[in-house]
């Protein structure tokens, strides 16, 4: 008996701030579907990585495209009955730090609207990461900040 195909299934979300759900590629199904029988946790590997999805009809092998950030992970029986599928080629969080390399990656051999939409995707995500960095960086700073103010405090205590 063959064993009814099955389909991942990614919530998407979009530099627009709308979130949508994508089929992947049939590609990253098979890669996907072969690291699940090695890894428990291959659903996390993928959460929080940046892929190119349509975000139109192909039109003779054409849609719009941008980057969007994986959010969430399902497993279907059903693939997407229209345009809603990724593509092949996704770069983690760490790559994205390197924007430059990332739109080389990326931009793989579309047209130029594909790669301009890419380019303003990646530039969207990149500022976020830092933001998301930068803030990280701010609450350590002020962490530390305030222990070393209450040392301080309860030291003059002491010299009192």
């Amino acid at each position: 008996m063959r064993k009814r195909q099955e389909y991942i299934w990614c919530l998407i979300a979009l530099p627009d701030g709308n979130k949508e759900w994508y089929c992947l590629s049939k590609v990253l199904r098979r890669a996907l579907f072969i690291e699940k029988k090695n890894n428990q946790f291959w659903k996390q590997t993928m959460i929080g990585n940046y892929i190119t999805v349509a975000r139109s009809k192909y039109i003779k092998g054409r849609a719009r495209l941008t980057v969007g950030r994986i959010e969430k992970i399902r497993i279907r029986k059903n693939g997407a009955a229209d345009w809603h599928w990724s593509r092949n080629q996704f770069i983690t969080a760490e790559h994205l730090l390197n924007l430059k390399d990332s739109y080389n990656y990326l931009r793989h051999d579309y047209c130029w609207y594909n790669r301009l939409a890419i380019k303003m995707a990646l530039i969207y995500w990149h500022n976020k990461l830092l933001q998301i960095k930068l803030n990280s960086i701010r609450y350590a700073v002020k962490k530390k900040r305030l222990k070393l103010e209450r040392t301080l405090k309860n030291g003059r205590k002491d010299f009192s």
